[in-house]
């Protein structure tokens, strides 16, 4: 992992009209990591992932992405820079097949060849998807269709990859399917920001982890550190 921050987060606030849903968060995730953001529902986790991705815009704080500013950059931009997500709620074309969905996601690449190649690659991490690839994407299952929006974004050849609620519906043994796939392609090379429920899956696969209370962090450590701590076992882990 380098000593330089790939992302780093700084003073970030966000408001929705009059609502302070962000309160001044700051984040670091370096490349190679899979970091984890922990927090309940509403304490603001998928605002810090779109501000990231361009989709909200911050009122106040810096982002910074291997040095390079995004405030203010579109979302499109921000995808060519390296960040892609695969957004809570999958938001797949039900329309379009399967490989159209993975082909819009390659949507600003040139590179035919590599193109071809992580086709292959997203085949690999689910080959349900290569077997299902001509039928329309609203006739796959949720798991199924977690697969493709992970796959869709991993298209677009990211250095950080953005996971808001992988696991979300999904039955147990399609959890462990996608969190075997996620720690694949960490180590691949690909960083990861992944937001999730699911507190013991996510800290088990995660170097680093922040615990979000309604808009602040209030805790920061190692996956293993969290896992142990009284006050996340108490809030998350069921303990």
């Amino acid at each position: 992992m380098s000593d330089t921050p790939l992302l780093t987060v700084k003073g970030l606030h966000v408001h929705y009209g009059a609502i302070h849903a962000i309160h001044g968060v700051d984040l670091e995730i370096f490349s190679g990591e899979i970091v984890t953001i922990l927090g309940s529902n509403g304490a603001g986790k998928s605002t810090i992932l779109r501000s990231i991705s361009g989709l909200t815009s911050p009122s106040a704080g810096t982002i910074l992405f291997q040095k390079q500013k995004l405030n203010g950059l579109k979302a499109n931009r921000i995808v060519k820079l390296g960040i892609s997500q695969a957004p809570e709620g999958r938001l797949i074309f039900p329309e379009h097949t399967v490989l159209e969905n993975l082909e819009i996601g390659a949507y600003l690449r040139r590179d035919r060849e590599e193109i071809c190649q992580d086709f292959e690659y997203v085949y690999h991490l689910f080959p349900k998807l290569k077997d299902r690839s001509k039928q329309p994407a609203g006739t796959l299952s949720g798991g199924e269709q977690q697969m493709l929006a992970i796959g869709r974004a991993l298209m677009a050849k990211p250095k950080l990859l953005l996971l808001d609620e992988p696991s979300l519906g999904l039955a147990p043994i399609l959890v462990g399917t996608i969190f075997k796939a996620i720690e694949e392609v960490n180590r691949r090379g690909t960083t990861i920001l992944l937001v999730e429920q699911n507190a013991f899956a996510a800290l088990k696969v995660a170097h680093r982890g922040y615990v979000l209370t309604t808009g602040a962090v209030t805790l920061t450590g190692s996956g293993d550190e969290l896992i142990s701590n009284d006050q996340v076992k108490n809030a998350y882990l069921g303990a």
